[in-house]
């Protein structure tokens, strides 16, 4: 059955796919480390690793809310700080030590991820928050609202 998806969001859901691995097995590898230009540098990658996972997962068009873009990006914002939870409490499986530090890296990241996607999808939008059913990546305005 052919996908009725646009050839582009299969592209980037499989790109997302080998992302994620490859961001879990960086933050499980026993023993990997970074030394950065200054103290704590992990931090900034930490952030930046997972804001742009969200950001990821949010134009995938996996996570969507027939209702509102503010909906929307709360559920990937949820869904990335979740996963940034789980994937710090999992190290200590892989000899890895869990830090809180990391935990709020990779929330704060998440979060400011789905504020952009908000902003992004609003602006798309008009600044209007209801969305046609249809859109995946770009949810679209509906002239109802």
């Amino acid at each position: 059955m052919p996908s009725t998806h646009p050839r582009w969001i299969m592209l980037l859901r499989a790109f997302f796919i080998m992302y994620t691995l490859a961001l879990l097995t960086a933050t499980h590898w026993p023993g990997l480390a970074f030394k950065g230009p200054f103290s704590r540098t992990d931090l900034i990658i930490h952030a930046g690793a997972f804001g742009f996972w969200t950001i990821m997962l949010g134009m995938s068009g996996w996570i969507r809310s027939s209702c509102c873009v503010r909906r929307q990006a709360l559920m990937v914002g949820l869904i990335g700080v979740g996963f940034g939870w789980a994937d710090e409490t999992t190290q200590p499986l892989f000899s890895r030590v869990f830090d809180w530090l990391d935990v709020a890296a990779d929330m704060t990241g998440a979060i400011l991820a789905s504020l952009v996607l908000l902003v992004f999808w609003y602006r798309k939008n008009g600044w209007q928050c209801r969305m046609d059913g249809d859109s995946l990546a770009q949810p679209a305005a509906d002239a109802r609202s």
